[in-house]
């Protein structure tokens, strides 16, 4: 059975969408963990969150081998849906500063894993020396690179270019990020993503993943011969509810899908999929992995 690592904060989050407004736990490693669980693949998950939080954790799922980091405060995010456009987000957030060095990271043998998932949500969330560390146990690094381009601004999240990216990029195996991101790392925001996909993985990844919202995903793997990237459409959710963690979402249904396939196409199909089913419901993914294998299998024998 696969078996996975994510390591990254946990957040408390404000949601408000369509004069509604609810509480929910958040972060990468909730959005993730929720994904694994529901596939049935072993999961653990190291996160930075404050003591007086812990009751937090009730809400990860009980298969989950959760090991905590305490620091004196918890992330907190505001995520704001003015309309119906998942694109359409303004962020508010409160960033304490949580540096998961590897002094505080558990002796356990990563080698064990299939991936190590990497999420933080600010540039201090796992800095460089993390991922040498980690590096060592020869387990392929998988990395969602959103935390590092966000700062604060007026109270509101920006993005703002990432330092020293190429010292992160050759430790990394997967790349995924958003197109927004993807073009303030290089400062190419003009043109299409395929160049930009093609210089990212020049600095270390293998494949290199940008998520387009409701304009699906491009992915570009180095180690295959292919003339343009694969470009992975976007499944319309029966309705909008909660947008909330897509990005996150997807990365953990890729690296699942990619211990039973090497075909990056399959990967993000089953990856597009999970994430419309996950647009579907308030909070993290709740849907049934043999029915997507299903419908990948579909997709694909309309395509013959």
């Amino acid at each position: 059975m696969a078996n996975f690592i994510i390591i990254g904060p946990l957040a408390r989050d404000k949601i408000i969408k369509n004069d509604t407004i609810y509480q929910s736990i958040g972060g990468a490693v909730y959005y993730q963990t929720a994904v694994f669980s529901r596939l049935g693949i072993n999961n653990t998950v190291i996160m930075t969150l404050a003591e007086k939080d812990y009751y937090l954790i009730n809400d990860l799922p009980g298969d989950t081998t959760i090991i905590p980091i305490y620091a004196e405060e918890t992330m907190e995010f505001e995520n704001i849906y003015p309309d119906d456009n998942p694109n359409h987000r303004i962020q508010r957030a409160f960033i304490p500063n949580n540096p998961i060095n590897p002094d505080k990271i558990p002796k356990i043998n990563f080698s064990d894993f299939d991936a190590i998932l990497l999420s933080p949500l600010s540039p201090s969330d796992i800095p460089l020396n993390t991922l040498k560390y980690l590096s060592r146990f020869k387990t392929p690094i998988y990395l969602g690179a959103q935390g590092y381009m966000r700062h604060i601004e007026n109270g509101k999240v920006v993005l703002k270019p990432w330092d020293n990216y190429r010292k992160f990029l050759k430790y990394v195996k997967l790349l995924f990020l958003d197109e927004m991101e993807a073009r303030v790392i290089l400062g190419m925001f003009k043109g299409n993503c395929d160049e930009i996909a093609r210089r990212l993985s020049s600095f270390g990844p293998e494949e290199v993943i940008i998520t387009r919202g409701d304009q699906g995903a491009l992915i570009y793997p180095k180690s295959v011969r292919v003339t343009e990237p694969y470009d992975i459409p976007a499944f319309p959710p029966k309705q909008i509810t909660d947008p909330t963690g897509l990005g996150d979402t997807f990365m953990a249904a890729y690296a699942a899908e990619k211990v039973e396939s090497d075909n990056p196409e399959v990967c993000g199909i089953f990856a597009s999929l999970v994430s419309s089913l996950k647009m579907e419901h308030k909070g993290a993914f709740q849907g049934d992995g043999i029915l997507i294998e299903e419908e990948v299998k579909n997709y694909f024998q309309k395509r013959i």
